[in-house]
């Protein structure tokens, strides 16, 4: 959702207030989130989840305790990748955009939350499947994503507009990396129902593999799509490096997450 919001207001010069535009793009997915909630709900994992409720957005918020996680772990990567590309946990504010459409529509608490938790796991799949924040990252992560939702027709709406404006490649190298993209999200399992407050600090590695997530050697076999253009965070557009965790935390595991 990150991507689509950035990407449009860049693109076509817009500007939005949050809530109407987490209302739009929620109501454009209903259908599909709708689905995504009765897949959870009938998954065991998905119901511990929808009835303990953990705050996994209170977690990733919580520097200090990202930091004080095992190196190479999840939790590390994740931390990694917010501060280098001056991030935040989670898109939208939970207690002043989310909620407040939750109540609006008077949704079920149990979808409400699922919508909560979904929010925050964008930059959580950039981290699982080793994509940058970069437009060519931002690809990648579109496809996984659509891969794991099916029919998505957001993604898949993002996912084509994404490919015909980023420049740096041909139509039909994006596209490749696209459907790479989808196609690993389709083979793991669902993610949305990852006990994620268990995993942070368990090996990255270990965790992509309890997932189903293919590595990225075996899902790009011609490598990640790259541009050195970002989408801007914090008033921030400039250029951007590639970004592998798992390959700088090997080099020097002891300063890859300081």
């Amino acid at each position: 959702m990150r991507t689509g919001v950035r990407a449009l207001s860049h693109v076509f010069g817009l500007t939005f207030n949050h809530d109407q535009v987490f209302e739009a793009v929620v109501a454009f997915g209903y259908p599909t989130l709708h689905r995504a909630f009765r897949e959870l709900a009938e998954l065991p994992e998905g119901r511990r989840l929808l009835t303990q409720k953990p705050d996994l957005l209170a977690l990733l918020g919580n520097d200090e305790y990202l930091a004080n996680l095992p190196p190479g772990s999840l939790g590390a990567a994740y931390r990694d990748f917010l501060r280098q590309h001056r991030l935040d946990a989670g898109v939208f504010d939970a207690r002043d955009v989310i909620q407040p459409v939750i109540d609006r529509n008077g949704w079920d608490p149990d979808f409400g939350y699922m919508i909560v938790r979904g929010t925050a796991l964008h930059d959580m799949f950039h981290v699982l499947g080793g994509y940058g924040p970069d437009l060519g990252g931002e690809i990648g992560n579109l496809g996984f994503h659509h891969g794991q939702l099916g029919k998505c027709r957001t993604t898949a709406v993002f996912g084509l507009l994404a490919c015909a404006v980023v420049r740096g490649g041909s139509w039909r190298r994006k596209r490749a990396f696209f459907r790479e993209a989808v196609a690993r999200g389709q083979a793991a399992r669902n993610l949305m129902a990852a006990p994620y407050e268990e995993l942070l600090d368990q090996p990255l590695s270990e965790v992509r593999e309890k997932l189903g997530i293919a590595a990225s050697r075996t899902a790009h076999p011609a490598g990640h799509f790259f541009t050195r253009w970002q989408l801007p965070t914090r008033g921030n557009s400039a250029p951007c490096e590639p970004w592998d965790y798992e390959a700088a935390w090997a080099q020097e595991p002891a300063t890859a997450s300081t």
